[in-house]
């Protein structure tokens, strides 16, 4: 039975691993869903399976987008000044926001979020060519307001938390259409970007379930199930280099529709959730 877990674990690594480089988006919105599924067949208390599945993914995903990343880099597809300004920003902005989701209605939000992202998904599915969206990428260099990166990585972490989405899922629309990167910086920037969300991420996760006696017997750490997370870490480390790359030798038009497609489907999911 525990081989049968692991292999588990270790496929849906080698899923989540490839999605979360081939589009930049961690990879979390397939883990947390496959790991409520698996938590729920082990028998955990269902009062503490989102969390865990919240937390454990996030682990994860520190080591899927960093090797993403590495992939990202090699081939200069990333805006590092992005990272960074977008990045900090939006760390911020999902503290605010978790503040600010307590107190306005979670329903409506969650409602108005599933709008917006299936408005921008068949905005980019019906959208014609773009003359941002190039596919070779040698000579282009970005020239994007410092202010306007911070003011866009505020949004998108405030609603990263409103939804329940991983940031690189607004986060690459956003760069796309509002900031005027082509499809394939915007993706190997979110991935950078996740990088560090994903560790200020864990970090909280970790320190709000220390010493929780709910969770004294379950050997985590925090809420994060390391047991579980180093199989998927074994799987989505091998494929997040894999996308990055098939990622890149994608047509930037047929890339852009690809996105729209899993930005329709991950609403869906949402409303379900």
């Amino acid at each position: 039975m525990m081989f049968w877990k692991i292999s588990l674990l270790f496929v849906s690594g080698l899923f989540a691993g490839f999605l979360a480089g081939f589009f930049g988006i961690g990879g979390g919105i397939i883990l947390v869903l496959i790991l409520m599924y698996y938590y729920s067949g082990i028998g955990l208390p269902p009062d503490l399976i989102p969390k865990i599945a919240v937390a454990t993914s996030l682990f994860t995903i520190i080591f899927t987008s960093i090797s993403s990343t590495i992939k990202q880099y090699e081939n200069k597809n990333i805006e590092w000044k992005l990272t960074f300004t977008m990045g900090f920003a939006s760390l911020i902005s999902a503290f605010a926001g978790s503040k600010l989701a307590s107190i306005v209605s979670g329903s409506f939000i969650k409602t108005f979020i599933i709008v917006v992202i299936i408005f921008a998904g068949i905005r980019m599915l019906l959208t014609g060519d773009s003359e941002v969206d190039i596919d070779d990428l040698t000579n282009y260099k970005s020239n994007v307001n410092p202010f306007s990166a911070v003011v866009w990585g505020f949004i998108t972490g405030i609603i990263s938390v409103f939804a329940g989405v991983g940031g690189g899922i607004l986060l690459v629309p956003v760069m796309n259409h509002f900031m005027k990167i082509p499809i394939k910086r915007a993706i190997g920037t979110s991935s950078s970007i996740i990088i560090l969300t994903s560790i200020f991420g864990t970090i909280g996760y970790i320190i709000n379930g220390l010493g929780r006696p709910e969770l004294a017997n379950l050997g985590t750490l925090g809420f994060v199930d390391y047991t579980a997370g180093i199989p998927i870490i074994l799987g989505s480390t091998l494929t997040g280099r894999l996308g990055a790359y098939v990622s890149y030798k994608t047509k930037s038009k047929l890339l852009k529709k690809f996105f729209a497609l899993l930005l329709i489907t991950v609403a869906i999911l949402t409303f379900f959730k």
